[in-house]
Protein backbone atom coordinates (compact mmCIF):
# COMPACT_ATOMS: atom_id res chain seq x y z
CA UNK A 1 0.00 0.00 0.00
CA UNK A 2 2.94 2.28 0.81
CA UNK A 3 4.21 1.72 -2.78
CA UNK A 4 0.93 2.72 -4.34
CA UNK A 5 0.75 6.01 -2.41
CA UNK A 6 4.41 7.03 -2.69
CA UNK A 7 3.65 6.29 -6.78
CA UNK A 8 0.23 8.81 -6.64
CA UNK A 9 2.33 10.92 -4.86
CA UNK A 10 5.05 11.35 -7.31
CA UNK A 11 2.41 11.56 -10.22
CA UNK A 12 0.78 14.34 -8.07
CA UNK A 13 3.90 16.46 -7.51
CA UNK A 14 5.11 15.69 -11.40
CA UNK A 15 2.32 16.66 -12.80
CA UNK A 16 2.55 20.14 -10.78
CA UNK A 17 5.55 20.55 -11.66
CA UNK A 18 5.37 20.65 -15.36
CA UNK A 19 1.88 22.83 -14.78
CA UNK A 20 4.33 25.03 -13.13
CA UNK A 21 6.56 24.72 -15.22
CA UNK A 22 4.22 25.47 -18.39
CA UNK A 23 3.29 28.98 -16.88
CA UNK A 24 6.23 30.06 -16.18
CA UNK A 25 6.93 29.62 -19.41
CA UNK A 26 3.62 30.88 -20.76
CA UNK A 27 4.37 33.71 -18.70
CA UNK A 28 7.54 34.67 -20.68
CA UNK A 29 6.03 34.69 -23.83
CA UNK A 30 5.66 37.86 -25.77
CA UNK A 31 4.89 36.80 -29.22
CA UNK A 32 1.62 38.11 -29.17
CA UNK A 33 0.19 39.60 -32.33
CA UNK A 34 -0.83 43.53 -31.40
CA UNK A 35 -3.85 43.87 -34.16
CA UNK A 36 -3.06 47.75 -33.98
CA UNK A 37 0.08 47.71 -35.28
CA UNK A 38 -0.43 44.71 -38.13
CA UNK A 39 -3.07 47.52 -39.25
CA UNK A 40 -0.68 49.99 -39.10
CA UNK A 41 1.68 48.05 -41.10
CA UNK A 42 -0.85 47.17 -43.88
CA UNK A 43 -0.55 48.43 -47.47
CA UNK A 44 -2.37 51.87 -48.09
CA UNK A 45 -2.40 54.53 -46.19
CA UNK A 46 -4.84 55.60 -43.28
CA UNK A 47 -8.83 55.76 -44.69
CA UNK A 48 -9.97 58.96 -43.19
CA UNK A 49 -13.52 59.36 -44.78
CA UNK A 50 -12.67 60.61 -48.26
CA UNK A 51 -13.82 59.48 -50.27
CA UNK A 52 -17.63 59.27 -48.62
CA UNK A 53 -18.53 56.04 -49.21
CA UNK A 54 -22.86 55.06 -49.34
CA UNK A 55 -24.52 53.21 -46.89
CA UNK A 56 -24.54 50.17 -48.64
CA UNK A 57 -20.59 49.89 -49.68
CA UNK A 58 -19.86 51.25 -46.19
CA UNK A 59 -21.47 48.25 -44.99
CA UNK A 60 -19.60 46.00 -47.49
CA UNK A 61 -16.18 47.31 -46.09
CA UNK A 62 -17.46 46.61 -42.43
CA UNK A 63 -18.07 43.21 -43.59
CA UNK A 64 -14.29 42.56 -44.55
CA UNK A 65 -14.95 43.00 -48.20
CA UNK A 66 -12.56 45.56 -50.46
CA UNK A 67 -14.27 48.31 -52.47
CA UNK A 68 -12.32 49.58 -55.37
CA UNK A 69 -13.33 52.81 -56.76
CA UNK A 70 -13.08 54.35 -60.22
CA UNK A 71 -13.06 57.95 -61.79
CA UNK A 72 -13.91 57.64 -65.52
CA UNK A 73 -17.14 56.78 -66.88
CA UNK A 74 -15.95 53.06 -67.05
CA UNK A 75 -13.98 51.16 -65.15
CA UNK A 76 -9.87 50.74 -66.25
CA UNK A 77 -9.55 47.72 -68.20
CA UNK A 78 -8.69 44.78 -65.74
CA UNK A 79 -10.44 45.90 -63.30
CA UNK A 80 -13.50 43.41 -63.33
CA UNK A 81 -10.59 40.67 -63.20
CA UNK A 82 -10.17 41.52 -59.32
CA UNK A 83 -13.48 40.31 -58.01
CA UNK A 84 -13.19 37.13 -57.47
CA UNK A 85 -15.65 34.18 -58.59
CA UNK A 86 -18.48 33.71 -55.71
CA UNK A 87 -21.27 36.37 -56.64
CA UNK A 88 -23.15 38.13 -53.72
CA UNK A 89 -22.30 35.05 -51.49
CA UNK A 90 -18.75 36.02 -50.85
CA UNK A 91 -19.72 39.74 -50.47
CA UNK A 92 -22.11 38.74 -48.00
CA UNK A 93 -18.88 36.85 -46.07
CA UNK A 94 -17.16 39.97 -46.40
CA UNK A 95 -14.50 38.16 -49.14
CA UNK A 96 -15.38 40.05 -52.48
CA UNK A 97 -14.49 42.78 -54.08
CA UNK A 98 -16.83 45.33 -54.45
CA UNK A 99 -16.88 47.65 -57.52
CA UNK A 100 -18.51 51.01 -57.90
CA UNK A 101 -18.18 54.77 -59.87
CA UNK A 102 -16.60 57.62 -57.73
CA UNK A 103 -15.88 60.41 -59.90
CA UNK A 104 -14.37 62.67 -57.40
CA UNK A 105 -11.37 60.64 -57.20
CA UNK A 106 -7.73 62.04 -57.60
CA UNK A 107 -6.30 59.19 -59.15
CA UNK A 108 -8.29 56.50 -61.83
CA UNK A 109 -8.36 54.01 -59.11
CA UNK A 110 -9.10 53.17 -55.40
CA UNK A 111 -8.79 50.70 -53.49
CA UNK A 112 -10.66 50.84 -49.88
CA UNK A 113 -10.54 48.82 -46.72
CA UNK A 114 -12.12 49.39 -43.08
CA UNK A 115 -8.55 51.34 -42.30
CA UNK A 116 -6.81 51.98 -45.59
CA UNK A 117 -7.05 53.41 -48.73
CA UNK A 118 -4.75 52.84 -51.72
CA UNK A 119 -5.02 54.98 -55.08
CA UNK A 120 -3.62 53.41 -58.45
CA UNK A 121 -3.52 54.33 -62.19
CA UNK A 122 -4.07 50.46 -63.02
CA UNK A 123 -5.89 47.69 -61.49
CA UNK A 124 -2.59 45.52 -61.26
CA UNK A 125 -1.40 47.71 -58.63
CA UNK A 126 -3.81 47.10 -55.93
CA UNK A 127 -3.56 43.53 -56.22
CA UNK A 128 -1.19 43.30 -53.00
CA UNK A 129 -3.70 45.93 -51.31
CA UNK A 130 -6.35 43.27 -51.89
CA UNK A 131 -4.89 40.25 -50.82
CA UNK A 132 -3.96 41.92 -47.69
CA UNK A 133 -7.29 43.43 -46.41
CA UNK A 134 -9.72 40.94 -47.68
CA UNK A 135 -11.54 39.60 -45.28
CA UNK A 136 -11.16 42.51 -43.15
CA UNK A 137 -7.94 42.45 -40.95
Amino acid sequence: MRTVLGWIAAVVIALAALVGLVALINSRDQSGVDQQSAAAAGPGKPYKGDPVLSPALEDAVKRGNVVVLYRDDKPPAGTQALVPPGGKALVRAGQSVVIDREPTLHAPLAALSAKKIQEADAPAQLHGFIDYWLGGR
